[in-house]
C-alpha cells in the first residue's frame, strides 16, 4: 500500500511537467489537447484514478514527448502514434485492475457466505439437540410416574420404555451431527485463513500401489474454470506441490481431478479433466518429464464428503497428486 503515495507523486509530476511544457501548445494541437482530457479524466476517476499506476505514469510521459515535438517534425507521428496507444494502455490497465479487486472482493464474499451457512446449520443441529433433550426429560419425567402404577399400568410402561430407548438414540444422533457441523464449521474457519481445506480423498481407481499422496482444494482455481488464481496462498501451495513431485525420486505420478455433483455430469467431468491437466502443465514447466504424469477427470465418482452441504460439497471439490509405487520394486 506504501507505493502508491510515491507513485501518485511521481504521475503528479508528470503530469505538471507536461502541463507546464504544453501549456501554450495545447489550445493549438487539438491530438494534445483529447489525449490530455482523456488522460485527465482517467486520473479523476474516482473508481480507477488510483489504478494502473504504472501505465498511467507512461502515458503522462508519452504526452509530455508529444508536447515537445513541433507540428511540423518528423518525430510528430510516431510521437503521436505512441501517446494514443500510452493513454488507450493506462485506461485498459485501470480497468483491468478494478476487475480483479472486485472478484477478489467477490471471492471473500463467497467464503463469508459459507462459513455463515456452516453457523447457522450448527445452531440448528444444537436447537435440535436441546429439544430432543427436553422431550427426552419429559419421557424421563413420565416414566417415574408410571412407575408407581407399576402393576395397574405395566403394559404402558413397557410402550414408554420404548420409547425412551428412541428418544434417547435420536439424541445420541443429533449430539453426534452437532459435534461433527463443529468440526466442518472450524476447518471451514481454517481453510477461510489458511487458503487451503484438508481433506482425505479415496483411493483412486488407478491398478498401481498407492504412495503418499497432496491435495490442492478447488478454491486454488478460478470459480467453474481450470485456471490457477494468482494470490499468495495460492501460490505457495502449488509450490509446495512441485516440491513434493520433484522429492518423489522418478516414481510415475498420478494427478485426479474431482468435482462435487451440482451441474451437468459431462461438464463436471470435462473440468475435471481441465484442472487435472493444469496440474500437469505446472508439473511439466518445473522440469518433471511429462512421461511420468498421468492425468484423469473423475468428475462427482469419488466424493469424499457429502453432496448433501455446502462444506462437503467444498471438500469433493479437488485435485489429487499422487505418487505410485511399483508393483515390482
Amino acid at each position: 500500500m506504501s507505493r502508491l503515495p510515491i507513485c501518485a507523486a511521481v504521475i503528479f509530476g508528470a503530469l505538471v511537467a507536461t502541463q507546464a511544457a504544453a501549456a501554450g501548445d495545447v489550445s493549438k494541437d487539438p491530438d494534445l489537447q483529447r489525449l490530455s482530457g482523456e488522460l485527465a479524466q482517467l486520473d479523476a476517476d474516482p473508481s480507477l484514478g488510483q489504478l494502473g499506476d504504472a501505465d498511467r505514469l507512461k502515458a503522462h510521459q508519452a504526452l509530455d514527448e508529444l508536447a515537445q515535438t513541433s507540428s511540423h517534425s518528423l518525430d510528430r507521428a510516431q510521437a503521436l502514434y505512441i501517446a494514443e496507444r500510452r493513454v488507450a494502455a493506462a485506461q485498459f490497465a485501470a480497468q483491468a485492475d478494478l476487475a480483479e479487486r472486485q472478484l477478489e472482493q467477490l471471492d471473500r464474499e463467497h467464503d463469508r457466505i459459507l462459513l455463515e451457512a456452516s453457523r447457522r446449520d450448527a445452531d440448528q443441529a444444537r436447537q435440535e439437540a436441546e429439544r430432543l433433550r427436553l422431550q427426552n426429560t419429559a419421557r424421563d419425567e413420565e416414566a417415574q410416574r408410571a412407575a408407581a402404577e407399576r402393576e395397574a399400568q405395566a403394559q404402558q410402561a413397557a410402550g414408554i420404555a420404548s420409547n425412551e430407548s428412541d428418544q434417547a438414540h435420536a439424541l445420541a444422533e443429533a449430539r453426534a451431527r452437532e459435534a461433527a457441523l463443529a468440526q466442518q464449521e472450524a476447518a471451514l474457519s481454517a481453510g477461510i485463513s489458511m487458503g487451503a481445506t484438508p481433506a482425505k480423498s479415496q483411493p483412486p481407481p488407478a491398478r498401481e500401489p498407492r504412495g503418499p499422496s497432496m491435495l490442492l482444494s478447488g478454491a486454488a482455481f478460478m470459480p467453474g474454470r481450470a485456471i490457477l488464481r494468482t494470490d499468495e496462498s495460492t501460490r505457495t501451495r502449488v509450490k509446495a506441490l512441485v516440491a513434493f513431485v520433484l522429492a518423489s525420486a522418478g516414481a510415475m505420478i498420478r494427478v485426479e481431478g474431482h468435482t462435487d455433483n451440482q451441474g451437468n455430469p459431462q461438464a463436471n467431468l470435462s473440468l475435471s479433466q481441465q484442472r487435472a491437466d493444469a496440474i500437469k502443465d505446472v508439473l511439466r514447466a518445473a522440469g518433471i518429464p511429462a512421461s511420468r504424469v498421468q492425468a484423469i477427470g473423475l468428475g462427482a465418482e469419488q466424493p469424499v464428503a457429502s453432496n448433501a452441504t455446502p462444506q462437503g460439497r467444498e471438500r469433493n471439490r479437488r485435485v489429487e497428486v499422487i505418487v505410485l509405487r511399483s508393483a515390482n520394486p
